[in-house]
């Protein structure tokens, strides 16, 4: 009893519950313009819900293009960096590193990290978690960092030129979260690279519990993700990116 009392309360007094609560509340009370906080409510209940937040992912996290190639070096996209922390990757970031070593060690290839900043350069700070994670598993391979990209078209641009500078052949495994896979698959190949997909971080989970019926903020997040890859994948055709 205590335990779904607790359940309850992190799921309705919490954000976004507790937001979907009252948006529902002020349109019971409100006047004018009912239909707006519900619509809202409903809007802010579907993005954090765990079934809809699926339906984003999933045609972002699956079937991937695959060209057929023998990867030359493996490029790991950037992500995020705190230089005040011990590992100074964020979570996603360094999930990507580890992945990204572990294939260049097993395939003895090259490791590419391409990924910069507006006020510090990430792969400045990237490569120290990376020659901790090589020096854990024992890994003996040739790390390179492109480190002035400030977005995932930059990525591409500039690890690019980097290939060029290191007569290395545009043939990769492509490693970046899940969800952000097909958006850094076009950009790489409109720079004419061929591409093996090495996707990690899936954030789309086929199983439910009785409690996805409930909003949080996690799957909020994931949603959020979701929509903001769209929105991406959407530029890139206006751009004239296929």
């Amino acid at each position: 009893m205590v335990f779904v009392i607790s359940k309850l309360f992190t799921y309705l007094l919490l954000p976004p519950g507790i937001f979907i609560i009252i948006l529902i509340i002020a349109g019971i009370y409100a006047k004018k313009l009912k239909w707006l906080f519900y619509i809202s409510a409903l809007t802010l209940y579907l993005l954090s819900n765990k079934f809809f937040a699926n339906i984003l992912l999933y045609p972002l996290e699956h079937n991937y293009y695959k060209d057929k190639i023998t990867p030359k070096a493996v490029v790991v996209l950037g992500g995020a960096v705190n230089p005040k922390d011990v590992l100074r990757s964020y979570p996603e970031t360094f999930k990507r590193e580890i992945y990204g070593v572990l294939l260049a060690k097993k395939y003895n290839l090259p490791f590419v990290y391409t990924g910069g900043g507006m006020k510090i350069k990430e792969a400045d700070y990237v490569k120290k978690d990376v020659m901790l994670i090589k020096e854990i598993c024992n890994c003996k391979i040739k790390d390179f960092y492109e480190k002035n990209s400030l977005d995932t078209y930059q990525n591409a641009k500039f690890t690019a030129k980097l290939f060029k500078k290191l007569k290395l052949k545009k043939e990769i495994f492509l490693v970046t979260s899940a969800y952000h896979m097909k958006r850094a698959i076009k950009l790489f190949k409109h720079f004419d690279f061929k591409i093996i997909p090495k996707p990690v971080g899936f954030f789309y989970k086929p199983y439910y519990t009785y409690w996805d019926i409930f909003p949080n903020e996690n799957n909020f997040h994931k949603s959020y993700r979701a929509i903001h890859e769209y929105l991406g994948l959407l530029s890139l055709k206006l751009r004239g990116i296929k």
